[in-house]
């Protein structure tokens, strides 16, 4: 196993990229279970070679270099190319994701923020939110609405949606750590209850809950410039735009849209170059990068000074109604 995985296990002590004796030995104080738990390697080392059962198995060569994988945010990572400082990833997809490469260890003291280690040699502190298009297709059904329709009603209103704020924790809320959440709407009136003002109201609070998990990476030092964007809801202009505008950054799109899958091939080619290769593996790591990661140039979006400006204070509205309502959402009712 590398490090990226086993960070998310709960028994790695991140910073030091150990296994924690301490944690073992506090789920069972009899036995020794950091005997049953798997070597950790660097990504760039092969983790063995396919043995002749298994391979027959498979229908492949027997002696194929095996590599260790990651988790799927490691390997997405890779996959966008964000493998160095200056770049974080978001995923919109029905939870939303934010992660970004630090070359130092990354501890949010809040419990916000997940302390990985990358399957880089670095670590990749990671945001989590539990709804991004899962409220988007909530009020499209509600509406009756084709997917392909969304965009189209949503373009109709302006930043800001003439006041519709939203909280989305339609399914609880993770970031903020608020599990009994739900989904509160709020500033309606005769003047913007509308299809097209509820739904932009939808895009864009899935993102205010984004730019929060970036605040909380600024407090710990990290300072993207730049964000590279995957998933169902990168496939759509306008919230491209929304997210560019409302956390005032340019946003890119790589072209292989699978990132994850992409940064396990990436991967695997990562340890079979440094197996022949004399330069240090973190150069032919940002070799292969520059090799095989391709932005979409006609998907990016740069943000819009007058928008990002409404949506600054649009967003102070946001924070208010969460921490007003953040009390009703800590326990189950």
């Amino acid at each position: 196993m590398e490090c990226g995985d086993a960070s998310g296990t709960g028994l790695l002590k991140v910073p030091k990229k150990t296994w924690s004796a301490k944690i073992c030995k506090a789920i069972d104080p009899e036995k020794d279970l950091t005997v049953c738990l798997p070597s950790l390697i660097a990504s760039h080392e092969s983790a063995g070679n396919i043995q002749p059962k298994a391979a027959e198995y498979l229908g492949l060569p027997a002696g194929i270099p095996v590599s260790s994988g990651s988790g799927d945010n490691m390997m997405g990572a890779i996959g966008m190319g964000a493998v160095e400082e200056g770049i974080a990833c978001i995923s919109l997809g029905t939870s939303g994701t934010l992660f970004a490469y630090s070359k130092k260890p990354a501890a949010d003291p809040s419990g916000n923020a997940a302390a990985f280690c990358s399957a880089t040699g670095g670590w990749l502190p990671l945001i989590c939110t539990m709804n991004c298009t899962a409220g988007t297709e909530l009020f499209r059904k509600l509406f009756d609405l084709p997917v392909k329709e969304l965009d189209a009603q949503a373009a109709q209103s302006k930043p800001g949606s003439l006041g519709i704020i939203m909280l989305p924790y339609f399914n609880g809320e993770r970031t903020p750590n608020l599990p009994y959440g739900s989904g509160c709407v709020f500033g309606l009136t005769p003047a913007n209850l509308e299809k097209p003002h509820i739904l932009r109201a939808a895009m864009e609070s899935a993102v205010f809950g984004l730019r929060y998990g970036m605040e909380i990476f600024n407090k710990m030092e990290i300072h993207p410039k730049e964000i590279r964007i995957t998933g169902g809801g990168s496939k759509s202009q306008l919230w491209r735009q929304i997210c560019a505008d409302i956390l005032g950054m340019p946003i890119h799109v790589p072209e292989n849209s699978e990132g994850a899958a992409f940064g396990a091939a990436l991967q695997a080619l990562w340890m079979l170059r440094v197996r022949t290769n004399i330069e240090s593996p973190q150069q032919v790591l940002k070799e292969l990068i520059t090799q095989h990661v391709r932005l979409n140039s006609n998907q990016g979006a740069i943000p819009i000074p007058a928008h990002t400006e409404i949506y600054n204070t649009v967003y102070k509205k946001y924070l208010q109604y969460a921490e007003a309502l953040s009390p009703f959402f800590k326990n189950q009712i």
